[in-house]
């Protein structure tokens, strides 16, 4: 799927991007950083309607769901608050505080981390997870060591093509996911999430076979 950005709302070239309004927002955007987050949420839940309350004191521009569909909730021209306390330093050198005033945000639908049961995989609210849909691994900040639901295919892709389109629209400057602006405090998205890999298929495919080539050598040297 293809998107395109016009007057700070996505629209894609197949279908329609549905827009639910979130009233949780700030002051004008100009966007220098993509944030990558999970939702922490099972298929039942419908967290751009959640972003459309106003007690729920949060919100991200874009939601992506399990299917690969998307939902807007702010423009991308808008502040919305889904970064919290955060700080990370640009390439220039500059210090940035609080990313929601300067980064757009999407969320991905994925439980995140899982806990191993005698009956399996579940997630924080005790939700069974298929163990074919789940990776063990540890985070690159050291914990949590669990299990992780992986993300679909369709989200891969789908949050691939915002991300060009994103990035084309706007100066951005880098990706990140919620974890590289609060290590310690958020996880999302975890490393069911390759973002080396995911990056450079954003950047061009040149990089992206760089990556790929360099890591069939190393599980061919193992």
């Amino acid at each position: 799927m293809e998107f395109q950005i016009k007057d700070n709302r996505l629209a894609a070239t197949s279908s329609r991007v549905e827009f639910v309004r979130s009233p949780n927002i700030g002051g004008p955007l100009k966007p220098k950083f993509l944030i990558i987050h999970y939702t922490a949420s099972g298929p039942d839940a419908d967290i751009a309607r959640y972003f459309s309350q106003k007690a729920a004191n949060v919100s991200a521009h874009l939601v992506v769901r399990r299917d690969g569909s998307v939902t807007q909730c702010v423009p991308f021209n808008v502040i919305a608050w889904h970064a919290g306390q955060s700080q990370w330093t640009g390439k220039g050198g500059t210090r940035y505080s609080g990313l929601n005033s300067s980064a757009i945000g999407i969320e991905i639908e994925n439980w995140g981390p899982l806990d191993k049961g005698a009956g399996g995989w579940v997630s924080w609210t005790g939700a069974a997870v298929d163990g074919s849909k789940v990776v063990e691994a540890r985070h690159k900040f050291g914990v949590p060591n669990c299990g992780w639901e992986i993300f679909t295919s369709a989200q891969i892709e789908t949050v691939t093509a915002l991300a060009q389109a994103i990035c084309s629209a706007y100066a951005i400057e880098d990706i990140m996911g919620h974890d590289d602006i609060a290590p310690g405090r958020k996880s999302d998205p975890g490393p069911a999430w390759d973002m080396e890999a995911f990056k450079a298929r954003v950047r061009g495919g040149a990089e992206y076979r760089k990556i790929e080539g360099i890591r069939m050598q190393q599980r061919t040297e193992r």
